[in-house]
């Protein structure tokens, strides 16, 4: 039988498939870095979490190193991103209530496995220096994007404030990491510290 795909039809479906593989891949490597750190991810242990045959890993990526600095890379840009997307327009007002709730649903959108990773992605690229650029830009965006949230809410001495809340977040996400924490109970906690820390800084800057 002919195929009737045409040559440029063909090359774009080889180009979807090896898109989807590699992505199959990486996902795999970030699953069992979160799990078990980098000890963790091996060419086996990938290709048999990804469910591909094992020279497939090799194929993608030049060395294991390689594949887990592509997780750590797209972990980095997704909570730069994550953050980006909640800076409030200029002259938007903002009630404690409102930013504690953005917070709440920050902890609460993450799983145990998804918050392990980006807590354990974060410290262990304090040990690659080549990605210590990304790891500054997402520290200077959610800075940024803490202070623009505490700055919506009211309040001046925003500095105090983020450092608070820069505290009791990192706080909570490792909190999730533990599978048997109920992570709608520790994003609702979250919510009411965030709530007070903003209240006691509206009345300081008053």
């Amino acid at each position: 039988m002919t195929d009737s795909t045409p040559p440029g039809g063909r090359a774009r479906l080889s180009q979807e498939r090896s898109r989807v593989r590699r992505d199959q891949l990486i996902t795999a490597a970030a699953t069992l870095f979160a799990e078990g750190g980098t000890k963790a991810v091996t060419h086996r242990s990938v290709s048999e979490a990804a469910d591909v045959p094992l020279a497939t890993v090799s194929y993608y990526f030049a060395s294991i190193e390689q594949l887990v600095d592509v997780v750590f890379s797209q972990t980095l840009t997704s909570w730069n991103e994550t953050w980006s997307a909640l800076q409030p327009e200029p002259g938007t007002v903002l009630t404690p209530d409102d930013v504690g709730a953005i917070f709440e649903r920050l902890v609460a959108e993450h799983t145990s496995t998804t918050a392990a990773q980006r807590m354990q992605v974060y410290l262990a690229t304090f040990a690659r220096p080549h990605l210590m650029d990304d790891l500054h830009a997402m520290r200077a965006n959610v800075g940024a994007s803490m202070i623009s949230l505490v700055q919506a809410a009211g309040v001046k001495d925003s500095i105090e404030c983020v450092r608070a809340l820069s505290v009791l977040y990192t706080g909570a996400l490792v909190s999730i990491t533990d599978p048997s924490d109920d992570i709608a109970s520790v994003a609702a906690l979250l919510r009411r510290q965030v709530v007070r820390v903003l209240e006691d800084g509206l009345r300081t800057s008053s």
